[in-house]
């Protein structure tokens, strides 16, 4: 079974796995459902009688909820996934679950003395006809579909002509395959995408995602659409890798390629299928966000030291590789920070200045009461940067810490036992010193934001499993509302005192780093064989991690770090997570090294989104903020809604909620349209009082029809539910562990 290798972090000396990484991961099959012993197929369903013919019903009620019928599989949980992620309600009927109710007409739709009411906007399934649905369930759901105008995805399916599909003409690996998104596609629910999509290539050495490429039969009375194709290995014609079947009297959208959620391929197409799903109109929203922090700007960062395989002034020997040595330290210069303003235009992305003031004061100090040319350099562009407090002099703000070996520490304690913790006056003095900086040199920091220095006063286990209790206080009475934390330690939001929590993701581009050298010796040291000169950590982990040939110190960086980093950073971005990721000023100067991976998350995203999707690049204040919306509509979700002759009418549940929605373009409430736009729909969160109603003007959607039409009902599907051939090997994503590694300010521990 591959790992990925261990990453650092600033954690305990125990190695322990990260609470917040996620890397790109692979797509597994498992065992199929319909295959008997040996891998062949099982007998398939047997069919029913063909169904009298289905009314359309006139001008129905649909609710805005998804319908998932699950088998456990990866692929369902990956929609499971991804549906949570963008806030969209469904309802799970777990076809594994002894009690789980039948699949007829009661639970389908709603008694409504005003119009035929269906309950769902949308269904999901493992295939066509997975095992687990009986036939009778299967008729009704194509009736229902049928009668109310409600599409159908079937997640995995071998294509067949049931599907209006000729057999395949390849079979295998579809990994790095170049996608296409049809017109066609981009007409219904892709007009986010540009066009091309390339399927996740992680590891050259095994199958990631396994699938089958046919083309349409034209099968008389059977339309079938091709929304994603790719080219043939071998040459031939394109095949589809997801289409939609229609037979006149329902519509299904299926793939014959397997994914999970981990996929970015999927993360990447899963938010078209679902605008197909519900036709542009649902609750929930979608944004692509990204966000770096640079922290320990205006200060002076201590290197890694490629000899001693230590970080200057903290786990090196201090009598073997003295801290005041020239070259120990890194700091950005006037020219870094004019490459910084550049930069940020030419790219039109900001990078957070994450400042403490006491480096400045502390340059002028060494240099005979000099100004400071970074600080000069920043005050005279001040317009064009964003810039966040991280205290006065980056002071350790947890329990007061006792040295107990070279990068380690514990917590001091009084004569009782008890922790010693560094006082409330103490923190808020940190907080306001740098405010008052600030303000003083006209650098427009964000009015409530905070990141502490490595994210002390919050818990930090094993050391500290709690936050300090003078950190909630302090924030209050400083004014403070938005508070960083480190994702790979708790990914979740939460309160202290009048604060919400702000996760960040860090970089694995280390903070004591300045070259691509450097940060190509300390990648090898902490990732390689003690045979090969590393420390050993992968070895001492096998269960998490797998241990590599040591990089080329001239070539490593840009072939093989840029590319890791990029691949989770964008893991993050088309996973609609708002949370900003993090590196350090060390970065920004001599080899310049955040910017590679900058560039090429930015590059790779606008290569494939369209421009009425752009990358958001929020404040941190911006980032708490969706992130709060996010998490009280994932919990409370205290509102329904439901379309209706031309009009979506959201209710409030509750005490009142703000519901987002997503919806068509031309969407309107009243005479004015929704608070913004992205990826061609009108979007917004709408603020619903307790027992209110409001009122979206969507215009007609194709639910159901204004006058009634008998319709050939549908005919039964006795695919194979499950592709032939072998199934890929399962590859599992782990979240690499995080273990101790030298520190100084904020090193990044691992995703």
């Amino acid at each position: 079974m591959h790992k990925f290798p261990i990453r650092a972090g600033v954690t305990s000396q125990r190695p322990r796995r990260a609470a917040g990484g996620r890397v790109a991961a692979f797509s597994l099959i498992g065992a199929l459902a319909l295959m008997g012993p040996g891998g062949q197929l099982a007998p398939l369903p047997a069919q029913a009688a063909p169904e009298a013919a289905v009314a359309k019903a006139v001008d129905p009620k649909i609710d805005l909820r998804v319908l998932v019928v699950s088998d456990g599989s990866a692929m369902i949980a990956a929609y499971r996934d991804r549906l949570t992620r963008e806030g969209i309600p469904f309802q799970v009927l777990d076809l594994g679950g002894t009690d789980r109710p039948v699949l007829d007409n009661a639970f389908l739709t709603v008694a409504d003395p005003e119009a035929p009411h269906a309950r769902f906007q949308g269904v999901i399934m493992p295939s066509s006809s997975p095992a687990g649905l009986t036939p009778a369930e299967l008729e009704t759901l194509h009736q229902y579909q049928a009668k109310f105008g409600v599409r159908q995805i079937s997640a995995y399916v071998w294509p067949s002509a049931q599907h209006g599909m000729n057999t395949p003409s390849y079979s295998g690996a579809v990994d790095g395959m170049s996608a296409t998104v049809t017109g066609a596609a981009k007409a219904d629910g892709h007009d986010y995408l540009k066009g091309a999509v390339a399927l996740d290539d992680i590891d050259g050495g095994v199958t990631e995602s396994y699938g089958y490429l046919a083309t349409p039969a034209g099968t008389p009375g059977v339309t079938v659409t091709p929304f994603v194709t790719a080219p043939v290995p071998g040459g031939g014609e394109a095949g589809v890798l997801s289409g939609v079947f229609d037979d006149g009297s329902r519509q299904e959208w299926f793939n014959t390629f397997a994914s999970n959620q981990y996929q970015q391929h999927f993360q990447v197409l899963s938010h078209g299928q679902l605008e197909w799903l519900t036709r542009g109109v649902r609750l929930g929203q979608y944004a692509n966000w990204f966000s770096a922090h640079s922290d320990d700007v205006l200060m002076a960062d201590a290197l890694w030291n490629p000899e001693g395989n230590c970080t200057y002034g903290d786990d090196c020997d201090e009598t073997q590789y003295p801290s005041d040595a020239p070259g120990t330290t890194a700091r950005m210069s006037a020219a870094d920070v004019t490459y910084q303003k550049d930069w940020q235009r030419d790219w039109d992305f900001k990078i957070d200045v994450v400042y403490n003031g006491a480096g400045s004061v502390e340059y002028g100090q060494e240099h005979r009461n000099a100004p400071d040319p970074v600080l000069t350099a920043f005050r005279n562009n001040a317009s064009v940067f964003r810039f966040v407090n991280h205290t006065y002099t980056h002071a350790n703000l947890g329990c007061e810490r006792i040295t107990t070996g070279l990068g380690s520490w514990e917590c001091a304690r009084n004569s009782k036992g008890v922790v010693k913790y560094v006082p409330r006056a103490t923190i808020a003095s940190e907080i306001t010193r740098n405010k008052t900086f600030a303000a003083r040199h006209g650098l427009a920091a964000e009015a409530n934001a905070l990141v502490t220095g490595q994210h002390s006063g919050l818990m930090s286990l094993p050391q500290m499993p709690q936050d300090n209790p003078n950190l909630g206080p302090a924030l209050t009475s400083t004014g403070t509302g938005w508070v960083a934390s480190d994702a790979s330690r708790e990914t979740d939001q939460r309160v202290i005192g009048s604060a919400l929590t702000v996760p960040r993701h860090p970089m694995n581009i280390y903070y004591n780093t300045a070259t691509r050298a450097q940060a190509v010796d300390e990648y090898n040291w902490v990732y390689t064989s003690r045979a090969n000169g590393g420390s050993g950590l992968c070895e001492d982990n096998p269960e998490t991690s797998t241990c590599i040939d040591p990089l080329s110190t001239g070539t490593g960086f840009q072939d093989y770090i840029v590319p890791i980093e990029t691949r989770i950073a964008m893991g993050h971005v088309v996973g609609n997570d708002p949370r900003p990721h993090y590196v350090h000023q060390t970065n920004q100067t001599q080899d310049r090294i955040i910017y590679p991976v900058l560039e090429q998350v930015i590059g790779s995203y606008r290569a494939t989104f369209a421009q009425n999707t752009p990358l958001v690049n929020p404040t941190m204040t911006q980032a708490g903020q969706e992130l709060q919306a996010q998490g009280t509509w994932a919990r409370e979700k205290d509102a329904t809604a439901f379309y209706w002759k031309g009009q979506v009418r959201v209710s409030a549940t509750g005490n009142g909620a703000s519901v987002p929605v997503s919806v068509p373009a031309a969407s309107k409430i009243g005479a004015g349209g929704l608070p913004s736009s992205y990826a061609g729909k009108a979007t917004g969160r709408l603020s619903v009082g307790a027992g209110k109603t409001t009122t979206i003007t969507v215009g007609r959607i194709d639910w159901g029809t204004d006058v009634p039409t008998s319709v050939a009902a549908p005919d039964k599907f006795t695919d194979r539910s499950v592709p032939e051939g072998p199934s890929t090997r399962e590859l599992v994503p782990e979240e690499p562990l995080s273990v101790e590694v030298p520190v100084g300010h904020d090193a990044a521990p691992a995703l």
